[in-house]
């Protein structure tokens, strides 16, 4: 099986750091896979002692198949994160992506490059999610993975054919705005979407995950979730770029490594799980009404997303 390079984005808080490096260090597949550890400068003189704590953390392990590579300035988490992946897919065809909150499983690159492997030539398949939201699974759905139109950030990989199609050019909600097929596509992915690309479009968010979302959608694209997620995200503690204060999202993560996954013999979603997840994301009835508001009077309506 081929290894995928992993590519860790960090920035000031050495105790998530430390938690996803140790986690994803006791990987089977770590050490003879390439690791390149992004660290982004400090955005004000209060960062400066911690995310030089976090740098001294990442050295202190000395780990000869990791490459780590610290900006002088400050990027922000969207243009580090975009520059690092396109810094990676010069050498690579593949790529194995997390940021410093998401903490892996025990055999989450095994699933990781288990997908990417199987997945390589299926042009339909762009994303690989290693995290799946707290939706109910029917009892009598056979496979480890489901097909998605949604895909989630934590802890992910794509590939090189993939990723040529990614674009963060804002012109992208004017085809949406004047195209009744793409808006139901996105709809259909989640009613969120919508406004959360306005959000980005008028400076009041920072995301590269909004456009690859979406790049996603309007390509006709599938992502891979896992039935089980191999990701804990702890960065629900306030401490993040973007989450907040919020348990909504927690999982339990697999523990049983499986050394051969059970895949779907067609590349098709399951309805039922694709409700499941669509009712998941669109929340509470209050803020359904929200969505289908400011789709209806497209008009910015800041909330807590």
């Amino acid at each position: 099986m081929k290894l995928a390079p992993i590519a860790l984005f960090v920035y000031n808080r050495p105790e998530h750091t430390r938690k996803t490096l140790e986690s994803l260090i006791n990987n089977t597949e770590f050490i003879d896979s390439s690791c390149y550890i992004f660290c982004d400068g400090a955005k004000n003189e209060k960062d400066k002692d911690s995310v030089q704590t976090n740098r001294e953390l990442i050295h202190s392990y000395k780990l000869e198949n990791v490459i780590i590579i610290e900006n002088k300035h400050n990027k922000g988490l969207a243009k580090s994160l975009v520059d690092g992946i396109n810094y990676v897919f010069q050498e690579h065809d593949r790529i194995i992506v997390l940021e410093d909150d998401c903490v892996p499983s025990p055999d989450f690159l095994h699933f990781m490059n288990t997908c990417l492997s199987e997945y390589e030539s299926d042009e339909r398949i762009m994303n690989v999610s290693a995290y799946s939201p707290p939706i109910e699974i029917p009892e009598d759905y056979p496979y480890d993975i489901y097909f998605s139109y949604r895909f989630s950030s934590w802890g992910w990989g794509t590939w090189k054919r993939a990723w040529d199609h990614y674009s963060n050019d804002p012109k992208i909600l004017e085809k949406i705005e004047t195209s009744n097929i793409i808006k139901k596509k996105l709809d259909r992915s989640g009613l969120d979407l919508y406004p959360m690309l306005k959000r980005q479009i008028n400076g009041k968010l920072n995301s590269w995950a909004i456009f690859w979302a979406i790049n996603i959608i309007m390509n006709d694209g599938l992502s891979i979730n896992p039935v089980k997620s191999r990701i804990m995200n702890i960065g629900h503690d306030g401490s993040g770029t973007h989450c907040s204060s919020n348990r909504r999202y927690d999982v339990k993560i697999n523990k049983e490594i499986k050394c051969k996954l059970s895949f779907p013999k067609e590349t098709e979603p399951d309805d039922r799980i694709i409700k499941s997840n669509y009712d998941f994301r669109a929340g509470s009835l209050s803020k359904r009404i929200l969505y289908m508001c400011y789709h209806k009077i497209n008009e910015f309506i800041d909330f807590n997303l």
